[in-house]
């Protein structure tokens, strides 16, 4: 009875072990270090950072997720403070489609640049 408790037991705790890993709605990766960076003045490396949430991007759309909320809206910043203006507005216009309520708050980010 306990040699059959115990083999239970270990087949058991070997298929959580194989268990596959959840899957998560968007790509986080390298998200937060940049909001980080980006308020952190002797941390603050806009280059770095905008290649960072490219790369999290082009990962998100590789693995068919969605880049987390936000993201573009930030990139869209960093954008901004490069002078890339257009591609800033592309990725706020995304950033209103993929989270559609963020559309009045984006709006508000758009016309502030003088883009609406």
């Amino acid at each position: 009875m306990i040699k059959q408790f115990l083999l239970l037991t270990v087949v058991s705790v070997t298929m959580l072990g194989c268990a596959q890993k959840p899957q998560t709605h968007y790509e986080w990766e390298g998200y937060q270090p940049s909001i980080y960076s980006y308020l952190v003045p002797d941390k603050h490396d806009t280059q770095a950072q905008v290649a960072t949430l490219e790369k999290t991007i082009e990962k998100a759309q590789a693995k068919g997720t969605r880049a987390a909320p936000g993201m573009h809206a930030h990139l869209a910043l960093l954008y901004f403070n490069l002078g890339r203006d257009e591609e800033a507005v592309g990725h706020l216009v995304t950033e209103k489609q993929l989270f559609p309520e963020s559309t009045e708050f984006v709006n508000f980010l758009i016309e502030k640049q003088g883009q609406f």
